[in-house]
């Protein structure tokens, strides 16, 4: 069966599109950092680190956002062509990584916990910064966007020599 990708160039326009609707509708900037965050508030109320004056209400449009990720996720998956199934495997990072499950599963929520400190650190993820910040100009957001973008030229480079 043949699998259809779609040029970058329309998710490039369909992104741009999105910050633009969802600062307009909500007057906020889009952001998975906040949501991740206020969805940590409110699991870990007494933990200061997590509270971000929004943790409190669950109806808020960011914990909303971040809901849908996973669950565009799975719509997408399921209306694919092709059937879907839950695997490790990493592509070329299985040269990397540790061979066995509990080791993949341990490295990358060890990972996923770095980065969720470095966005809470940064003030934003990579959405945030690279994305919504640089379509505003915003100067710190282009730097953390140059930033997070030469960070992971020079770890692909150390990983694979490439």
């Amino acid at each position: 069966m043949e699998v259809v990708v779609w040029s970058a160039w329309i998710a490039g326009i369909a992104m741009g599109l999105f910050v633009i609707f969802h600062f307009w509708l909500m007057g906020k900037p889009a952001g998975c950092s906040t949501g991740y965050g206020n969805f940590c508030g409110m699991m870990f109320k007494n933990v200061e680190y997590f509270r971000t004056g929004e943790y409190k209400n669950i109806n808020n449009s960011r914990l909303w956002f971040l809901l849908g990720i996973p669950i565009g996720g799975l719509i997408s998956a399921l209306g694919s062509p092709e059937p879907w199934h839950f695997s490790f495997d990493m592509g070329m990072y299985n040269d990397i990584l540790p061979q066995t499950l509990a080791g993949k599963a341990i490295w990358l929520i060890f990972g996923g916990a770095l980065l969720g400190f470095g966005a809470r650190l940064a003030g934003a993820c990579t959405t945030g910064h690279a994305l919504v910040g640089g379509a505003m100009l915003n100067p710190p957001s282009l730097l953390a966007g140059a930033v997070f973008f030469m960070s992971a030229f020079f770890t692909t480079h150390l990983l694979f020599g490439t």
